[in-house]
Order: C-alpha cells, then sequence, then structure tokens
C-alpha cells in the first residue's frame, strides 16, 4: 500500500516562450531530486491542468513516470473552454494520461454570482491542502486579498486557509523556481528556493513517510492479514475506502512487530542492569576477578544493543505506527458513515506540531472524489461502537490486571529486601560479636575460626543477594513504569464509558447518527494524541 507522496502545482498560464526550455529543465530536476532522496515512496502530482505552469509540469510527471491526478475547478466540458489549438491537444493528451479526473469540493461560501475566478480559488485551496509541498513557478509577487492566482496558491500553502484551525508551523512547504509573465519586461533570472515556515520542516515529514514506506515493503506481508474495518462485500468499488483500509492493516501490523521490538529491548535492558549489579557485588565481596570481567562484558553487551535499537528507532515509531494506524480507522469509519471530513483538522495542536506527517498522509489518501457510500449505519454501529466498547472494556481489565501484577511484584521484592535486610543486619551486629567472645574463650578457637571463613562467604552472599533483590525492585519499577498502564487503564475506562453511551444514544434514536460518528471520532482522534503524548516519554533507558 504506502503513503504517496503528493506534489502540488500552481504557476502562471502566461510563461515567456523563450524561458519554457529552462522551466522543464528545472522542474524535471526537482522531480528527479525528490524521486532519490524518498526512493521508498510512490508520487502522486496534482495539477490542475491550467495552460502553462500547470501543463507543463504535469508533462514532466508523466515522462517521469509520476502519477497524474487531476482536481479541475469546474467540470471537465466547461473548463475546456479554455483551451484551443495546440493548448487544447495538450489538454486532452494530459488529462487522458491522468489516473484520477475530478471536480473539487467548494470550501468558501459561494457568492450568489460566482465567477469562474471563485472555482480557480477553490482549486488553489484543494491542492494546497492535498499536497506534501507545492512547486511554484511564480515571480514572487505577493497574494491579494481573495485573490485566484499563484500567489494565493503558496498563500495557502505556507499560512492554511481559514476553514483549517490552526496551521501549524511546520506545516506546508514550496519549491519555488522563480520565473516572470509573458508580459513583464523583467528578464527572468532562474531561482529555485525552498520556502518552509520551519526549516527542515518538509524533508522531517517525506523522512518519516519515506521510512514508513520503505518498512512497509521490507516487513509487512498483505498475504498474511485478512482483517478488515467491514465486511469485504460492502467495500467493492470503494476507492477511497479500501485504501484506507489497507492503510490501517498495514500501519497495524507494523506497530505490533515495534511495539514487540520496543518490548523487548526493554526487557533485555533491564535484565543487563541486573547483572551488572549482580556481578559487581560477587567481584566486591568475593574478590573474584572473574566477576570484574564479566561486569566489563555486560558494559561492552549493553552499549552497541542500546545505540542499535535508538539507530533503529522502534520507540518512536511503535508509537507513531499506532497513531497512523488509528487515524487510518477513525478516518475509514468517518466516511464509510458518509461523511467527507479530513479526520487529520481536528488534530490537536500538539498533534499537528508532532504528527504532521500522519495529516499529510490521510490528505493524500483523501484526493479523488468521494466514494459512493451504501453502507447500514446499524454494521458501522456494530463495528466502530460495539468494536470500541469491547476493545476498550479488555483493554481495561487486561492492563488492569498487568498493574496489579506489577504491583504485586514490586511488594513481593520490598518484602524480600526487608527479610534479607534482617539476616544481614544480624549478621554485621550479632553474630560477629558473639563469635568474637566465643573464640576469646578459648576452647573452640579452631572451629570457630573454622566456622568463620563459612560465615563470611554466606553473609557475603546474603549482601549480594540483597543488592540483586533491590535491583530488581528498581528496574522493574521502572520497565513496568514505562508500560504506563495506570494511565492507560483510566483512559480506556474512559473510552469503554464513552462507546456505552453512544452505544445507547444510537440504539434510542434520540441524536443525529451522522453528528454521532462525527463526534465519536473527534474523540478519538483526541485519545489518541493523548496517548502518543506520554508514551513518547518512555524511551529506552540509556542509565544503568
Amino acid at each position: 500500500m504506502g503513503i504517496p507522496i503528493v506534489v502540488g502545482v500552481t504557476g502562471h498560464c502566461n510563461l515567456k516562450e523563450k524561458d519554457i526550455p529552462q522551466l522543464r529543465e528545472l522542474v524535471r530536476a526537482e522531480l528527479q531530486k525528490l524521486k532519490k532522496t524518498y526512493p521508498h515512496s510512490p508520487f502522486v502530482m496534482l495539477s490542475s491542468m491550467a495552460a502553462g505552469a500547470d501543463c507543463l509540469c504535469a508533462e514532466m510527471a508523466v515522462e517521469l513516470g509520476i502519477m497524474l491526478k487531476c482536481p479541475l475547478p469546474m467540470q471537465e466540458d466547461e473548463y475546456r473552454q479554455n483551451y484551443s489549438g495546440k493548448d487544447l491537444i495538450l489538454f486532452d493528451t494530459l488529462l487522458s494520461k491522468a489516473t484520477d479526473v475530478f471536480v473539487v469540493p467548494v470550501f468558501e461560501p459561494v457568492p450568489e454570482q460566482p465567477s469562474r475566478e471563485f472555482y480557480y480559488r477553490q482549486a488553489s485551496i484543494y491542492i494546497a491542502s492535498h499536497s506534501h509541498v507545492l512547486l511554484a513557478l511564480w515571480n514572487g509577487l505577493p497574494a491579494k486579498p481573495n485573490g485566484y492566482g499563484t500567489a494565493e496558491a503558496v498563500d495557502f500553502m505556507l499560512k492554511g486557509h481559514n476553514y483549517e484551525s490552526f496551521h501549524a508551523r511546520n506545516d506546508g512547504a514550496v519549491i519555488h523556481i522563480l520565473t516572470e509573465k509573458q508580459d513583464s519586461e523583467t528578464e527572468t533570472n532562474f531561482k529555485v528556493s525552498l520556502l518552509e515556515n520551519e526549516p527542515g520542516g518538509l524533508h522531517e515529514v517525506l523522512t518519516i513517510t519515506d521510512n514508513y514506506n520503505k518498512d512497509a515493503d521490507a516487513l509487512f506481508n498483505p498475504s498474511e492479514s485478512t482483517y478488515s474495518l467491514l465486511p469485504k462485500e460492502y467495500l467493492k468499488g470503494k476507492a477511497k475506502l479500501n485504501s484506507f483500509d489497507a492503510l490501517h492493516c498495514e500501519a497495524d501490523g507494523l506497530s505490533l512487530y515495534f511495539q514487540k521490538r520496543y518490548l523487548k529491548a526493554l526487557k533485555s535492558f533491564s535484565t543487563f542492569g541486573v547483572l551488572l549489579v549482580l556481578f559487581f557485588l560477587l567481584y566486591d565481596e568475593l574478590e573474584n576477578k572473574h566477576f570484574l570481567l564479566a561486569y566489563g562484558l555486560i558494559i561492552l553487551l549493553y552499549f552497541p544493543a542500546f545505540i542499535f535499537s535508538q539507530k533503529k528507532d522502534i520507540h518512536m515509531k511503535y508509537i507513531q505506527y499506532r497513531m497512523l494506524a488509528e487515524t487510518m480507522r477513525v478516518q475509514f469509519y468517518v466516511l464509510a458513515a458518509g461523511l467527507n471530513d479530513n479526520i487529520s483538522n481536528a488534530f490537536t495542536w500538539t498533534q499537528k506540531l508532532d504528527c504532521i506527517w500522519i495529516k499529510r498522509a490521510v490528505s493524500a489518501l483523501l484526493i479523488g472524489s468521494p466514494d459512493t457510500v451504501d453502507i447500514p449505519e446499524e454494521l458501522i454501529m456494530e463495528n466502530l461502537i460495539d468494536g470500541q466498547f469491547e476493545y476498550h472494556t479488555k483493554a481495561f481489565n487486561r492492563n488492569i490486571r498487568k498493574h496489579s501484577k506489577s504491583e504485586n511484584i514490586a511488594r513481593s521484592m520490598l518484602l524480600s529486601s526487608f527479610v534479607l535486610f534482617v539476616f544481614v543486619f544480624i549478621m554485621e551486629f550479632f553474630f560477629e560479636s558473639c563469635l568474637d567472645q566465643q573464640v576469646a574463650n578459648g576452647p573452640l578457637t579452631a572451629f570457630f575460626i573454622q566456622f568463620s571463613g563459612q560465615e563470611f562467604i554466606w553473609r557475603s552472599l546474603l549482601k549480594v543477594l540483597l543488592g540483586v533483590v533491590s535491583a530488581i525492585a528498581a528496574l522493574g519499577s521502572n520497565y513496568y513504569g514505562k508500560l504506563s498502564l495506570e494511565r492507560k487503564s483510566i483512559d480506556h475506562k474512559k473510552m469503554a464509558l464513552l462507546y456505552e453511551t453512544a452505544k445507547k444514544q444510537f440504539e434510542g434514536g434520540c441524536i443525529d447518527k451522522k453528528h454521532l460518528f462525527r463526534e465519536l471520532a473527534q474523540e478519538e482522534v483526541i485519545e489518541n494524541g493523548n496517548w502518543y503524548s506520554y508514551c513518547r516519554e518512555n524511551l529506552l533507558p540509556f542509565s544503568l
């Protein structure tokens, strides 16, 4: 499946004829650079197919094997009236090579007498909101209020639009190819620059996306997973639903894979810590150099293991891919309910800053005309509301059991430490003084000298055991603490109550069902963000 990297296009319609060969080379070079830098990702170009820059970029995309999708500002027959002669031939040729041609939705209130320019503006908003990066063949002049041209499209990409609340600073990037219009007397000074609100933001988003696609190619086998969010017969002919269903399955599988590796690494590092304490105490108490060598060996093993785990980024991939999977699942049910909302617009500010790549992934998969939905609301209720209620209830009980187990282990370790402390205390303060007195009396001196050696060994071993038990308690507490069991239990309990309430409202018919689905989707997105925020702090431990 994978997540496509989407390159949107905007630019002047009336390019200088003599500039076109150079612009072709610059556009080709930028597209090739993107494909080379992010080799594991499929690429999509969004072009409204206006004359000039739009068609020039579309030609380059077709030439480089990049999938072309055409969001038109109006119906194709009406839009075609803008063309004649060679431009019309090129328009029809490129449209025939596009994998999807559709009319964009309207984002702003429609005027009483809407102009063609109004619909051009809607196409610019659509392209900016559904692209990872905008390729702009633009003279650099500023946007105008309520304008509809290239400058406004750049503004939509960098600043967002009023239908989208709180545009994140790390969202939006424009590859600016400086060019002049045909009627400009200024000679074109060809220059390519990257415009970003936050330097490095685009590379970060595209790198995470490309790494995900790389992991999906290497680690996920679709044939091994038959799980679907709804019965397959209801998904026939529904391209978007199938896309979100497939990506959810893929992201879910990858998240579970990295979760297992994370937990395995956490257990291994906790074991390393206990062994370090054990070998050091044995060396210290028994003065055996072999234990010092074992201590050094554990450290030598620990560092490469930790560096390898950090390099593979298994913890962040586990929680990021889980966030992706849950967002895909929620978006799937939103679409299944007949709603065309982009659920990533409901992300909290923190989610937009931390998971902007997921927001862009959702937008990329939403490109195109909406599916024709005929899925029974009762079926959605059964899979979404009942399914989530059952999931959160089971997860709550499971985490409560794990938390109880961790508490029992901690109590056992505390009790064991206390009992061992008593033995060591007696050895140190009472048994030794009695031994000295008996030796001083004389008759049993030889016997007590012999017993003294054995007593020394037993006392040393008790000290070692006391230290190890304390280390197990500390490292065990750290291990279970990083699982956030108590916090997860509280969240699952709250979400189970939410879905129980939603089920009653659905069955009672006292609420608009589409409104109910929308509210549940928003709550799920926020809950996922909360989960991500505290799980991201549970990094693998470096300090032993």
